[in-house]
């Protein structure tokens, strides 16, 4: 057997496995394979099942917020402020598809016994963009829900695909690559969607000039 792997090296597979099988379907086992390894390293290196998997969330947050820090640092609440945080993270999960794996799992149910990855690291996530939009919500749009599209929709354009009309247009398969004319396309989607559920400060504007 070759020698252990580094820290990092278990977490890079653990991360693929943990996007992949999902936590309930990967043991510390197919790690320590996987890695070219043995168990007794891989808990010598970066701990037991649930530890691995806290690190690979939080690195897998800590990525993700990376990938925004620049849009949120600079954010206006405009349709032009909007759209270049919503093509930010849908451009680092088009990058990042085991992230959004990761995440993908989680939604049905897996490590359901680590049980506060939310309040870690999703409910600030929201209760921060509830705040800069709850001026331009209109009364009727529930703003939580409206947030949460944004993640829905993405998940289900990369993780599933989408089966088209035009019998021309095959379906994606998991796992295989996007082409960038249907992430363009779906990006124009996605700006679109947002601008009809939240009046941006220009739109309220151009309707007041009129």
């Amino acid at each position: 057997m070759d020698a252990p792997p580094d820290r990092d090296r278990i977490i890079e597979v653990a991360t693929r496995l943990f996007a992949a099988l999902g936590f309930d379907g990967t043991t510390l086992q197919l790690i320590a394979d996987t890695a070219g390894t043995d168990v007794a390293s891989v808990r010598q290196a970066a701990g037991g099942m649930t530890d691995l998997y806290r690190t690979v969330m939080r690195q897998a947050y800590e990525a993700e917020q990376a990938a925004l820090e620049e849009v949120l640092v600079t954010f206006t609440p405009t349709r032009e402020g909007v759209n270049r945080l919503l093509d930010a993270y849908l451009d680092f999960y088009v990058a990042h598809p085991d992230l959004l794996g990761l995440w993908l799992h989680r939604r049905t149910g897996d490590a359901a016994d680590v049980d506060d990855l939310e309040d870690r690291y999703v409910r600030s996530r929201l209760s921060g963009l509830v705040e800069i939009f709850q001026e331009f919500a209109p009364g009727d749009v529930n703003l939580e829900l409206a947030i949460w599209t944004v993640p829905w929709v993405i998940s289900g354009f990369l993780g599933h695909g989408v089966v088209h009309s035009d019998p021309g247009r095959s379906p994606r398969r998991l796992g295989e690559t996007i082409p960038a004319d249907d992430v363009e396309e779906f990006r124009i989607y996605l700006h679109t969607l947002m601008a009809r559920m939240l009046p941006f400060p220009q739109e309220v504007e151009e309707r007041s000039m009129s």
